[in-house]
């Protein structure tokens, strides 16, 4: 067995606070976790045969939000959690956000989620490569930079490598996007139907807000 600790690590909504025309209410940051190469290899494995099963065309990915439909949503949910995986979530109230925080909550409101959520699993994880979904450059130094500002010390090391990969060519991304997508929907839509196929995998769901 093969002991490397691998994170994929997706988000939900998005971090603006102007309610009344694009904002989301929600913002949901979501890690998916695995102990072990052996155990991400299997999963990785059966999201590729599910995609032969489905016949998704070259590229095609799975995707919550966009592009999957719920049956899709379902085959991919049920069979996925069977597999030796742990998630950690942390969901934000945006309106209740901005109550409790009024002064410029929109700065870094990714960065303090990702802290919180790396902060409470700091007895979970140890020397974790982070898989993060690829965005622009100008994100990827901001990122690298905090986390492992706020989380590296001489003495303890949560996070190894950070690697910012495209979804499309990365199938563990993309149990990141199904599982974080699932909760959220669960929040946004007070709809958890897909949730309830996964919870089984949940080591830690905080809703401070």
């Amino acid at each position: 067995m093969s002991l490397a600790m691998l994170i994929f690590m997706d988000e939900s909504g998005d971090t603006g606070f102007n309610f009344k025309r694009v904002s989301s209410p929600y913002f949901v940051l979501t890690i998916v976790i695995f102990d072990d190469l052996d155990a991400a290899e299997k999963a990785n494995d059966a999201i590729n045969q599910l995609k032969k099963d489905l016949k998704f065309h070259p590229g095609r990915e799975f995707k919550f939000s966009t592009g999957t439909s719920n049956h899709e949503k379902e085959v991919f949910l049920r069979k996925l959690s069977r597999f030796d995986f742990h998630y950690r979530s942390v969901i934000i109230d945006k309106t209740k956000l901005l109550k409790r925080e009024p002064l410029n909550p929109t700065d870094s409101l990714y960065m303090l989620v990702a802290d919180q959520l790396f902060m409470r699993a700091q007895n979970r994880i140890n020397h974790a490569s982070l898989f993060v979904d690829l965005t622009s450059k100008h994100f990827i130094r901001e990122f690298n930079g905090y986390l492992r500002k706020k989380l590296n010390t001489d003495i303890e090391k949560l996070l190894g490598q950070i690697r910012h990969k495209d979804s499309k060519s990365n199938n563990l991304l993309q149990l990141a996007d199904m599982v974080c997508g699932a909760i959220y929907r669960k929040y946004n839509r007070s709809d958890d139907t897909f949730y309830k196929m996964i919870k089984k995998r949940e080591e830690d769901l905080w809703k401070p807000y």
